[in-house]
């Protein structure tokens, strides 16, 4: 079924579908790929091209078939050897760096619509990326010379300072001054023995009136009254390489070596999955039924879950530690089932100083981490256990939510995100799933993710 847009987000898409180049803005977790898509059907649009950074290649095509009713053929480029295909292309920016045949052959297309995911991507002009999308010189054209409209989606369009502003304003046609010119006219600063260092804006109302005609964005405040107080969505990401820690060394695999191990885990997927179809060839089936098969699942395929847990893992934590960074998050709750996920998650976001929460977490400790990620804005993230962490406290200082895994008994995935959504919280809310892409966890996800919506909405 086909996902309905909030109003602004229809308002959103219309504005996009009228532009020739553009510049959607709204501040992250308004939607902006809904906005696109739909934007995409207005203008009648067939050959898109999407190009994002790597971790999003998969979600896109997910996305597509979440927000429109036409049925394109969408083609993600993963590799060296996947080639453009008919409908929707979706591209990673460093492999549209990289690989010189694939840009010439989306440069032989015409494009009806270019979508740049990310654009703050391209705010460095002598970057190969940005010379790939915005081209170099006269000579040397880039994608959008063979798009009819060029859409540009960023919550951040100037990390830095409006120097980085550039690069789209000049795709856009709105500026044809060079770049230092550029910088001296909305930028202050002073020369230094390294050049000339930015310490701030000038002329900033009319640079405003300059992107005023291309640039759209709205803020979480400005569109309150259309948002539910939570919003439940799942995001894919592709799999990779899982390390195997000790646990799996002690507990399973000396028992027959990795290729056994390995080779266990496909047999145990491929057996849920042909359950799952049984369900799911039914004429009327219900989700309900989906979770009973995975309730006689439970035992047996533990192992596997903790598996797929470690295979998303990677993939996950670039798109966190990438909001983290950005400042598009200020702080997060993560939730996971098992002890491995949470220690990697951990580590890999130490510099956001996180806290954990186990099942064997002392009360005294318990209460001094929830205390602290309340009260220290040093501390970023809370990582916590489903079971142990899902009930009774409150983490009202974060209105993101992510399960990095997510508990099969949809009723304890609604009370978890009710940690952030309780009395003291002062934002709307997002709760998100990750799912990993070729995986019984996608069809997996859906069911849980569908319930959990539900549940949430009764609780709410």
């Amino acid at each position: 079924m086909i996902e309905t847009l909030f109003p602004y987000q229809a308002e959103g898409a219309a504005w996009l579908a009228s532009k020739d180049h553009a510049l959607l803005a709204d501040e992250m977790g308004l939607g902006k790929s809904a906005q696109v898509i739909r934007a995409c059907d207005y203008a009648g649009a067939f050959d898109i091209l999407i190009v994002c950074p790597a971790i999003g290649r998969i979600n896109w095509d997910r996305e597509f078939k979440r927000f429109s009713p036409m049925d394109r053929p969408s083609t993600p480029i993963m590799t060296k050897a996947d080639k453009p295909g008919p409908g929707v292309n979706i591209v990673s920016y460093d492999m549209l760096a990289t690989n010189e045949k694939l840009k010439l052959a989306l440069m032989a297309r015409d494009w009806d619509v270019l979508v740049l995911d990310e654009a703050h991507y391209l705010k460095e002009r002598t970057a190969k990326r940005t010379k790939a999308c915005y081209g170099g010189n006269s000579r040397q054209p880039g994608l959008v010379h063979v798009s009819k409209q060029v859409w540009r989606l960023t919550g951040t369009p100037a990390p830095n300072n409006a120097s980085e502003l550039h690069t789209h304003l000049k795709s856009m046609g709105l500026t044809d001054l060079p770049y230092w010119d550029f910088v001296f006219r909305y930028c202050a600063g002073f020369e230094s023995d390294y050049g000339y260092k930015i310490t701030g804006h000038k002329n900033v109302e009319e640079l405003r009136a300059m992107m005023a005609p291309k640039m759209l964005r709205r803020r979480k405040e400005q569109v309150l009254s259309d948002l539910p107080p939570i919003t439940v969505g799942e995001v894919t990401v592709d799999r990779s390489e899982v390390e195997l820690d000790p646990w799996f060394y002690e507990n399973v695999v000396h028992q027959g070596g990795v290729e056994r191990f390995l080779t266990s885990l496909k047999t145990i997927d491929q057996s849920l999955k042909s359950s799952l179809d049984v369900v799911k060839n039914n004429r009327a089936p219900r989700v309900d039924d989906v979770l009973a098969v995975l309730k006689s699942y439970s035992q047996s395929t533990s192992t596997l879950r903790r598996y797929i847990g470690l295979a998303k893992l990677p993939r996950v934590l670039d798109i966190i530690e990438a909001e983290l960074e950005s400042g598009e998050i200020e702080k997060i709750v993560l939730f996971a089932v098992h002890q491995q996920v949470i220690e990697q998650t951990r580590q890999r976001l130490r510099q956001f100083h996180p806290v954990t929460l186990y099942g064997k977490t002392t009360a005294h400790k318990r209460q001094w981490h929830v205390d602290k990620f309340q009260k220290d804005p040093t501390c970023r993230v809370f990582i916590g256990q489903i079971l142990a962490a899902g009930t009774t406290i409150s983490l009202t200082a974060a209105s993101e939510v992510a399960f990095l895994e997510a508990d099969w008994v949809p009723a304890n995935n609604s009370q978890a995100i009710m940690r952030i959504h309780r009395h003291g919280q002062q934002n709307k809310c997002r709760a998100r799933f990750f799912t990993c892409a070729g995986s019984v966890d996608e069809e997996v996800m859906k069911a849980v993710v569908y319930k959990t919506r539900e549940i949430t909405k009764i609780i709410d």
